[in-house]
């Protein structure tokens, strides 16, 4: 007889991971729990309290909350976040960013600003890619 602890269902349940695939077209919003990758192209509104992960391929056009963000792909819009965004050597960000932490690798593209917020008070940067 196999016995499920709950604990350990609920949290792979949680972690179960959202794949929109390279050729997929995704328009409106979507909420999740769960961790969004990101192979195709959306256009609208995601929240999640998961990652956001746009791969090489993703084309996105949206304002996007989550816990993390990580773009590899392009991204058009807003990035909320309540812990890293992260844009790699492969990524585009038009738009802007709210996180408390911000990552630019080299040869990263970000145009836009950033706000970080600080327990004094909010600081805006402007960034343009030049």
């Amino acid at each position: 007889m196999v016995m499920l602890n709950k604990a350990k269902l609920q949290r792979r349940t949680a972690g179960t991971d959202t794949l929109i695939g390279e050729g997929t077209l995704w328009e409106g919003s979507c909420s999740s729990e769960a961790d969004i990758r990101i192979e195709g192209e959306v256009i609208g509104d995601l929240r999640t309290s998961g990652e956001v992960v746009i791969g090489e391929k993703g084309v996105v056009r949206s304002e996007i909350t989550a816990k993390d963000v990580t773009i590899a792909g392009r991204m058009e819009g807003t990035v909320k976040a309540d812990g890293i965004v992260r844009i790699t050597a492969t990524g585009r960000l038009i738009g802007t960013v709210q996180a408390p932490s911000l990552i630019i690798e080299k040869g990263a593209v970000f145009q836009g600003t950033s706000q970080m917020a600080d327990s004094q008070e909010d600081r805006i940067f402007p960034c343009a890619v030049v």
